[in-house]
């Protein structure tokens, strides 16, 4: 029976978006594809997927500290020590689910590209160290066999960026993640009241905090309308992370203080199953980010039957279609308008939720897992 070797390495972050789509494959592959075998390879992290084998092994260097070392250790994982375990058992297929590959592997090689953020986007790398391993590997990905990606957006940057020839770059579009629905569960608002002390009402941003995420347009699009909003009991939540600020990251707290924006509260993280009640606790998610390979915070506020208001850029509008609202990125003013109609607009509210579950439903987990074992088919009949 062909066997079908996956790199889990990204279950080390377990509430990033790759750990997602790592897990959400794992989850369906065996049931679909009876007659692969599956392997899931582990450096950490934690795996429960019945019908794959999980693998767990280790770097020589991992130990190895500070940021340089981290990078060795993962370098020398992804080239060498994967490669040669999943070689030992024969794989046919080996797949990495994010932008790095084997430059010699005993079978085949399948590559996962999400977006070529760290290729295209400026100011994303914060060492000379970091740059020159996303160049490395994204000459490495040109040598699998087969590219899966999650947009059309990003099939074309891939072929363009990468100079991919078209035949071997495969979309399969990812899915929103289980639980979301517009189904509320009994005391789920006390419970994320009492979590993370949220206000009555409130727009929602999720997701990261990087330049690209273009927060810095919704601060300054809230602050005309922040006083409205106060009148009418409306916050403006913002989840996500903010690290000192760079190259790679604005300060958005600051800019809030610096602006006089009212309304503001950050909240540094979420429970990943705490999500979908979020969602559905927002009146609408703000999405302006200004790049994104497929973007599924939009997606999942559309399953829960959340409004969603996001940036007409990249492969935004490949996901939200014509179920939310898109705006230009940087138009602030357009920004404001648009928050504060739907926030005072129940009629609206309403119809945009409806449409979002009905859009969101033509995204499956079962799907993407499907276009993925046509992948695995593709490269082993070639």
């Amino acid at each position: 029976m062909p066997s079908v070797g996956l790199n889990a390495l990204p279950l080390e972050s377990p509430f990033s978006g790759t750990a997602t789509y790592t897990r959400s494959l794992c989850t369906h592959l065996p049931r679909l594809a009876p007659d692969l075998a599956f392997n899931a390879y582990l450096r950490g992290g934690i795996l429960q997927a019945p019908g794959i084998s999980t693998i767990h092994i280790t770097s020589p260097i991992d130990r190895l500290e500070g940021a340089v070392g981290a990078r060795a250790s993962k370098l020398l994982w992804e080239e060498a020590v994967l490669p040669g375990a999943s070689a030992s058992r024969d794989d046919s297929v080996l797949h990495y689910p994010y932008c790095a590959a084997p430059v010699l592997a005993a079978g085949r090689t399948v590559v996962t590209i999400h977006d070529l953020i760290p290729l295209v986007v400026p100011g994303y790398h914060r060492s000379r160290q970091s740059e020159a391993y996303s160049r490395f590997m994204g000459w490495a990905v040109r040598r699998s066999d087969a590219i899966i990606t999650v947009s059309d957006y990003s099939r074309r940057e891939i072929i363009r960026v990468l100079r991919v020839p078209e035949n071997r770059v495969h979309v399969t579009r990812e899915a929103a993640t289980d639980g979301c629905s517009p189904d509320m569960e009994p005391g789920e608002r006390v419970h994320l009241d009492a979590r993370y002390g949220l206000p009555p009402r409130f727009v929602l941003y999720l997701g990261g905090a990087e330049h690209r995420k273009n927060l810095e347009t919704l601060v300054r699009a809230w602050k005309p309308i922040a006083g409205n909003m106060r009148e009418r009991g409306t916050a403006l939540v913002i989840v996500a992370r903010f690290p000192p600020a760079d190259s790679l990251y604005p300060d958005i707290p600051r800019l809030v203080r610096e602006l006089g924006v009212e309304g503001v509260q950050f909240v540094s993280a979420v429970e990943e199953a705490d999500k979908p009640a979020l969602y559905r606790a927002a009146i609408a998610l703000a999405f302006p980010s200004a790049y994104e390979g497929f973007g599924l915070p939009p997606l999942e506020a559309m399953a829960c039957g959340t409004p969603v208001i996001a940036s007409c850029a990249t492969s935004i509008p490949e996901v939200v279609g014509d179920a939310g609202i898109l705006l230009p990125p940087r138009d602030a003013g357009a920004w404001s308008s648009a928050i504060h109609e739907l926030v005072t607009s129940e009629s609206l509210q309403s119809d945009l939720g409806h449409r979002g579950v009905e859009r969101a439903a033509r995204f499956s987990w079962r799907q993407t897992a499907e276009a993925t074992i046509a992948v695995y088919r593709h490269v082993l009949a070639a």
